[in-house]
């Protein structure tokens, strides 16, 4: 069999797909349920136990895993709150290889154990991502807001280095812990990785803003070494064109023109993970269904009205989205003063 190099093997089979009009990636949310409550999570309003008998039993999963196989899916990214929470999180990960998934996992690294870790040795993902957002016990349960999770979260770490699992640590960075920022990076980089921090922080999905409260300070973040990572452009990603930049379409992100799908824990698809209606049900109805009748309601849609993120000249260097905007003001078109802020920042540390 010949070899083919993943880079390459990624782009071609992204542009294929972007040419047959089908979706590449999945971003499947197992469960809210997560055994930490960081203070600037953003689907932790629905990590309830309420809500935990109304999510997808294992069959359902599998099912729906098969939809996502049929509509030519390849990357799936098991997420949540944390998909370690199921009792049958083996069986669903084990279900999706076998398919012939790409499969990566975001877990806040509390759950890992042993069986998990040699599952993932014999079997391994494509990457586990998970936050470390303290470097002390102190900081570290300040945003967890669970006592004894940083020896928990350090030990899943271990483990996972010891089995050789593929491993990527990200770091949030908040009002709650920047004053640490260098001693995380250098805990992570003891683990012989990369430091990856980030300062987007955003409204919960019921609309609570609590967590905005904890933004870094833009004066702060501009004196980090680290800034280059903090100034790339995420949920904007593809926005790498002046042409984009200074249209009038409200979505110049992956929603308007990408090729993901994304899916709750109860089987609802939506074209934006902030912004949830409308949606449709995959027990009901297949991907490419709805996909094709989800994304052309966002695809193509302008500023209706007055709005200073419309042809903003330093819109390339904004964290600022229709989905953010969205859970934070409940307008997509709203501007969000610490993004403005943080966009002018940028610009002016970019051009310095």
């Amino acid at each position: 069999m010949k070899e083919v190099q993943y880079k390459k093997f990624s782009w071609s089979t992204h542009e294929k797909n972007w040419k047959l009009k089908r979706p590449n990636v999945c971003q499947f949310e197992l469960t809210f349920r997560c055994a930490l409550h960081c203070s600037h999570c953003y689907t932790d309003c629905y990590n309830k136990p309420e809500l935990f008998k109304k999510e997808l039993n294992t069959a359902e999963v599998k099912i729906i895993l098969d939809k996502a196989y049929d509509a030519g899916i390849i990357w799936v990214c098991f997420t949540g709150g944390d998909p370690l929470m199921r009792r049958d999180f083996l069986e669903v990960y084990d279900y999706a290889k076998k398919k012939g998934f790409i499969v990566t996992l975001f877990t806040s690294a509390f759950l890992m154990n042993k069986e998990i870790a040699g599952y993932f040795k014999k079997s391994p993902p494509f990457v586990v991502e998970m936050t470390l957002n303290g470097a002390t016990k102190e900081t570290f349960e300040s945003v967890t807001q669970v006592r004894g999770s940083f020896e928990k979260v350090l030990s899943g770490i271990e483990l996972m280095l010891k089995h050789k699992v593929p491993l990527k640590i990200k770091t949030q960075l908040t009002s709650v812990n920047f004053h640490e920022a260098d001693k995380i990076k250098k805990l992570i980089r003891s683990f012989g990785l990369k430091f990856s921090p980030s300062s987007d922080i955003f409204a919960r999905l019921n609309g609570d803003c609590t967590p905005c409260s904890l933004r870094v300070p833009v004066k702060d973040l501009i004196k980090l070494d680290d800034k280059d990572e903090l100034m790339k452009n995420g949920c904007n990603s593809k926005q790498d064109t002046e042409t984009n930049l200074n249209n009038d379409y409200l979505f110049n992100c992956a929603v308007g023109g990408g090729d993901g799908v994304n899916i709750d824990p109860y089987g609802n698809t939506f074209a934006c993970n902030l912004i949830r209606k409308p949606n449709f049900n995959l027990l009901k109805t297949g991907i490419l269904e709805a996909r094709n009748k989800l994304i052309p309601q966002l695809r193509g849609k302008k500023f209706s009205k007055p709005s200073k993120c419309n042809g903003c000249s330093i819109k390339k260097s904004c964290h600022w989205c229709p989905g953010r905007a969205f859970v934070e003001t409940g307008d997509l078109q709203s501007p969000i003063d610490y993004f403005c802020r943080f966009a002018s920042a940028v610009s002016g540390a970019q051009s310095a």
